[in-house]
């Protein structure tokens, strides 16, 4: 039996690729001929209907600069995770699918009677896990765009979840009173340290942050513990910090 071919053998300069729904997204380390690119993911995946390079994450809104391929020219597609069913479009939202064992940690950390805020909720990667849980829900994001495609995929969910209210804020005035939530996630790893203050203003207990950074540079905000949760290059890796939000920061 013919073994199916690594990509890293057809094309060099790249080592791998994941898959969103029907939609591949690649960082090659060198330039690479696109069409030749994409013919060689849709032969070994042949689900993929589109690929797409990923250049870079930039704004406010941590959004991929993604440059098509090859294949169809979609960027909306349905993808699976934890037995959910997610609507997204990558050209307005960032994901980031090897995150899907991390959320499902936070869905088992969660009580049903806690008051729970996904302060950056994206596309609602946090808030439909924990809508398993929780009977108290708020999931929020500036993004209009993310807040869409969650309420799309809570349609899509809707017979396993629990209802979860979605607000349009800017985080850096959240729009709740003080001691609002048991608990806030906070996934904003490259933008978190400015709004700490305010995110543990209306937090009652735990606030949860994910943050981008080097592990030497950690020791100024006073969480209980930290996490290393997946590693972003050499030296950077994704941290979850746990703070209490009576200890100042």
């Amino acid at each position: 039996m013919n073994k199916t071919p690594k990509l890293r053998d057809i094309i060099k300069g790249v080592r791998s690729f994941y898959v969103i729904g029907n939609i591949a997204i690649v960082s090659p380390r060198t330039e690479v001929d696109k069409e030749e690119l994409a013919k060689a993911i849709m032969t070994i995946s042949p689900r993929v209907k589109a690929v797409y390079i990923k250049r870079r994450v930039k704004g406010n809104f941590r959004i991929s600069e993604l440059e098509f391929a090859g294949g169809q020219h979609i960027t909306e597609t349905v993808f699976k995770e934890n037995n959910l069913r997610f609507y997204i479009d990558i050209s307005k939202v960032y994901v980031n699918p090897s995150l899907g064992s991390e959320r499902l940690n936070i869905r088992n950390e969660v009580e049903k009677n806690e008051r729970i805020l996904d302060a950056f909720t994206a596309y609602g990667g946090i808030a439909l896990n924990v809508s398993l849980v929780s009977n108290y829900l708020v999931a929020g994001d500036l993004n209009i765009d993310g807040l869409y495609m969650l309420k799309k995929s809570i349609e899509l969910n809707k017979k396993c979840i629990r209802e979860i209210d979605i607000v349009q804020y800017d985080a850096t005035f959240l729009p709740f009173r003080d001691k609002s939530f048991d608990k806030v996630y906070a996934d904003n790893p490259t933008m978190i340290r400015n709004f700490i203050s305010e995110l543990c203003r209306i937090t009652k207990h735990i606030l949860i942050i994910y943050i981008l950074d080097k592990e030497e540079n950690l020791h100024n905000i006073n969480s209980d513990r930290w996490v290393k949760i997946n590693e972003y290059s050499k030296d950077l890796f994704i941290f979850k910090g746990y703070i209490r939000c009576d200890n100042s920061n």
